[in-house]
């Protein structure tokens, strides 16, 4: 599994500016991507 960190550094480099972490729970992680 991909973390944070990862996860931002993917969408970075796919064109996204901001990634923000959403919401969290015990086992899902929502991030929101904006270009």
């Amino acid at each position: 599994q991909a973390g944070e960190a990862k996860l931002t550094e993917v969408l970075k480099g796919a064109g996204f500016s901001r990634v923000r972490r959403a919401t969290e729970g015990p086992f899902n992680m929502v991030l929101e991507a904006r270009p």
